[in-house]
């Protein structure tokens, strides 16, 4: 499960780090999920949506397969978050964190 989520992860346009920068916004993962490569962010403020580079640290023994898998645990407001956000116009300019950060990594603890 944790390769499907850091393949889908990064086809969102996130990364995994080893480490945690120092300049990078941190925020704590609730789960993820592994067909979308997103995880559940529970307790976010407006730095979350502000900071150019965030990382969220995520439990790597906290992943599950499906969107179906997750839905129980769902029980108040979060978000979901994949990657940077990417637009492009009609003249096909593509901008990275249009609406979040634009560099969105994930650190895993044990």
């Amino acid at each position: 499960m944790i390769e499907e989520f850091i393949k889908n992860f990064k086809i969102a346009g996130g990364e995994v780090l080893d480490t945690i920068p120092k300049d990078f916004y941190q925020v704590k993962a609730e789960f993820a999920v592994a067909e979308n490569g997103a995880v559940w962010i529970l307790d976010y403020t407006k730095e979350l949506f502000l900071s150019e580079n965030v990382i969220a640290i995520l439990d790597k023994n906290k992943i599950f397969n499906t969107m179906h898998d997750v839905m129980d645990l769902i029980n108040s407001p979060g978000v979901f978050i994949s990657g940077p956000s990417k637009t492009a116009d009609v003249e096909s300019f593509l901008v990275f964190g249009a609406h979040g950060p634009k560099r969105f990594a994930i650190f895993f603890k044990s």
